[in-house]
Order: C-alpha cells, then structure tokens, then sequence
C-alpha cells in the first residue's frame, strides 16, 4: 500500500457483506423479505465480501470470524453413518483441490473441517484481505473458493454449497460440472434493497432415492442436519463478532489474532491492528442491536452453544451419532474461528459444549492421521 488512505479503502473492501446478509432458505425459493432474480454470472453476495460504501473494517472484523432422541431412531443413525463411511472414500489422485481463504474466516474454517474430515488432500492459498491478488483470476470476489481440478478446472463458491457439491460427489460419483449445475447462483434484494448473491438448494444433497436412503435410512436425519447447517449461517455465525469485539480489550486481542494469522503487510496490518480494534468495538454494538441479542452477548453464545447440545441429546456423542455429520462440522468450523480468545475461553467454561467439542476435534484428528 503506497498511502493510508489506500490502506483504509482497502480494508474497507474487506471479507463479508453481513448487513445485507438475507435468511438462508432450504430449497424453498428466496428468503421471506428478499425479492430475487436469477443471474448467469456471480458477483459480490454474502461470504467473505463487503459491498462498496460498507462502513470501515466491516467485512475485516468477521474474517474471525428438534431433537430426535429415540432410541431406535439414533441406532438407524448410527448405521447410516456406517454405510456412508462405506462409499464416502475418493479414489487416489482423481481430485486436486485448492481452497483459497482467510484462515480465520469462520466459513474458511467450515470448509476446512470438512475437507479434514473426509481425507481429502487440499492445498491452501492465503488471500491478502486488503488487495486480495490471490483471486483476482475470480469475478467472484470472496473467500472461501475452492478450485477442483478433476479433468478440467472447476471454480466453487460459497462455504455450504462446497460442502453440499463434495459430499454429493463423494457418495454419487456424479460429475463435479453436473452437481455444481445443481446450485444456481441468484440475486436477491434484501430487507435494506441491497443486492446480494444467494445460492439455490446449498443445503441439499443432490443423490437418488437409493443414494439417499442409504445414507439416510431415516428421512428425520436429513431434515435435522439441514436445519442446522442452516442454524449456523443464519444465527451462529451472527454471534461471533459482538461477542470478540465486546469489549476494548477483547477487540484489540482479536484483531492481533487476526493480523498474526492473516497475510497482511506490515503497514496493513497496523491499520488493521489499532484502527480495526477500535471501529469493531463499536460496530459491534451495532451487531448487538441489528441482531436483537442480550445486553450481554455471552448469554446469547451460551444459549446458541446449550441448544446445540440439548438438539444432540444425551445418548448421542454426535449429532450424526457415533461420527459428525455436516451439522456437527459445520458447528465446530464456525466456533473454532474462537480459539485462543476470551469469548472461547467463557463458552467452554459456562456452556456444556465442550464434550463434544473436542470429541469432534479428535475425530478430525484421527481423520488426517488415517488419510
């Protein structure tokens, strides 16, 4: 960055357009209050950018950014997971995968949980935040992007559209182009008029009656999983920065974790520093308002973390039974973005997420050891 003033514009480009963020729908068409319109390109949308004129850091500042609980019911889970275990494994060499992202990007870290998991090799490119260089190949100006090389390149946007495309192509073995074709990008208006991208049926998984049923031996698991991947784009996620930023300190804290893990240069990650830490100490009461949370924003994580485990139940370690499933990873994706920081330490403590926190960090473990 030549100038300040460059640097301050630039990081007022950065990452995520949150203000405009509409509701996820699940395969229903637009989200209550969005008018929408399909488009054949994708431009802008909702992960990992911020809209022009947006206020200074928005977007930098979130770079960190029921129950079904009868027995027979978990033990049909259980086996379903088995049977998916059984087909969920790629051939050697037949996919190359490169995720281009903000490491502490919650919807980065999702993708990443559930490459991990699965044993897919994956290399990583670092985006700069302030002049993102990295993608400048994409007219889609967000992270996460993940580029699949399986016979030809193929670009994916959009952290639960990647998640929805692989895991079809895992258990289906259908073509990557023809899966991708199954998530159509459209533009949508939100509450405000402003424009964003949205993408059609991401939390779907696009198999035949036969693929579904084995993995889904009960149709309750698909639902469940699919209402709760959408819990995390639509209220979890939405937690995250009023509850690092709460305080001064905590907002300083965060935006040195930001810059240390980052890739920022030495002047950027300055104006990052100080300048990010006191603007988010404020937009995040903001966030607080817009979001309608507590006085306290800890309670509202308590409360997200509490009804997460009271949605798994007492006699399952996951809520995919004996292993994650995509609800689980997409959890533990957007949380661990938290490591490290107040707001982490305070939920671990004060909730009873962590059994199965780390249970699910050990199976993601074991995953890359095995792989």
């Amino acid at each position: 960055m030549a100038a300040g003033g460059g640097c301050w514009r630039g990081l007022g480009r950065l990452t995520w357009l949150w203000r405009c963020r509409p509701s996820l729908a699940i395969a229903q068409g637009p989200p209550r209050g969005v008018r929408c319109r399909f488009s054949s390109g994708v431009k802008g949308g909702v992960e990992g950018r911020a809209a022009k004129g947006r206020p200074l850091l928005w977007g930098a500042a979130f770079a960190l950014g029921g129950t079904f609980g009868l027995y027979q019911t978990l033990q049909h889970r259980s086996r379903a997971h088995l049977a998916e275990q059984q087909v969920a494994k790629l051939p050697e060499g037949s996919l190359q995968l490169t995720l281009y992202q903000y490491k502490t990007c919650p919807f980065c870290s999702k993708v990443r949980a559930f490459l991990d998991y699965h044993g897919l090799p994956y290399e990583i490119v670092e985006v700069n935040p302030i002049m993102r260089k990295e993608i400048k190949f994409s007219s889609y100006r967000k992270v996460p992007i993940l580029l699949a090389n399986a016979g030809g390149d193929l670009q994916m946007n959009d952290s639960s559209v990647i998640i929805s495309t692989l895991k079809t192509y895992l258990i289906s073995r259908k073509s990557l182009d023809e899966i991708v074709s199954y998530y159509p990008s459209m533009k949508a208006l939100n509450e405000q008029g402003k424009e964003v991208t949205e993408f059609c049926n991401k939390y779907w998984l696009m198999l035949d009656e036969k693929e579904t049923t084995h993995l889904y031996p009960i149709k309750a698991a698909r639902t469940e999983e699919m209402k709760w991947r959408k819990w995390v784009d639509d209220w979890l996620v939405h937690l995250i920065s009023p509850n690092v930023y709460r305080t001064p300190g905590e907002a300083l804290a965060s935006f040195d974790y930001i810059v240390r893990e980052g890739k920022f240069g030495a002047l950027e990650g300055i104006f990052a520093k100080y300048l990010g830490a006191v603007a988010m100490f404020f937009i995040g009461k903001r966030l607080k308002s817009r979001h309608h949370l507590q006085d306290d924003v800890r309670e509202d994580l308590y409360k997200a973390a509490n009804d997460w485990v009271k949605a798994i139940g007492k006699h399952r370690m996951f809520m995919g039974g004996t292993e994650p499933n995509l609800a689980d990873l997409a959890v533990y994706g957007v949380l661990r973005v938290m490591e490290g920081l107040e707001a982490f330490d305070d939920m671990m403590t004060h909730t009873k997420i962590q059994p199965w926190y780390r249970h699910v960090e050990a199976a993601i473990g074991h995953a890359r050891v095995a792989n």
